[in-house]
């Protein structure tokens, strides 16, 4: 199994209910990536081109707190929207990790994606900014590779987490 999962995808994809059960059950340690770089954005927007230089020391510091725990002999789950330079950060990890990184994209409809926003009691993100992620998303399909993306329109938490579970155990 791998060391290091990182759950990403749009916002209301599921990344956080579903870290959270598979580090609940599965003894992972829960990394809450976009906690991580709020130090770094307390007002959000990560995105914008201005925060270019910031956004890179947001996941040098995500990249750093995955490798200490590893290090200490932990498994962990990287709960993570990324929020830009997706293919940069995703690349760090892979050179950090190599086998021992599971990406995974959780990536239900836009449909499901704005309900699911419209519902949230925390943070909503809005429909403009979900379909901008979810296109951003949508091209690192073939850098990231179209079997890391999961469907999760018509999953509870739980059938996605066996899946996660079960693709570790494959070692797909």
């Amino acid at each position: 199994m791998q060391k290091v999962i990182l759950l990403t995808g749009p916002g209301g994809a599921g990344k956080t209910t579903v870290s959270k059960l598979l580090a609940n059950r599965n003894g992972y340690v829960y990394l809450d990536g976009d906690r991580e770089d709020s130090a770094f954005f307390p007002s959000g927007n990560q995105w914008l081109p201005e925060n270019t230089e910031q956004l890179k020391k947001a996941h040098e510091k995500i990249l750093k707190k995955t490798k200490d725990l590893v290090d200490q002999g932990k498994n962990v789950v990287i709960d993570y929207i990324i929020f830009g330079h997706y293919q940069e950060f995703i690349e760090s990890l892979k050179q950090e990790f190599g086998d021992d990184l599971r990406i995974l994209v959780l990536f239900p409809s836009q449909n499901i994606l704005r309900k699911r926003d419209k519902n949230r009691e925390c943070w909503t993100t809005g429909a403009e900014r979900i379909a901008a992620v979810y296109e951003e998303f949508q091209a690192l399909k073939s850098i990231i590779g179209a079997r890391s993306f999961v469907d999760t329109t018509d999953q509870t938490p739980e059938e996605t987490l066996a899946m996660v579970i079960g693709r570790q155990l494959e070692g797909e």
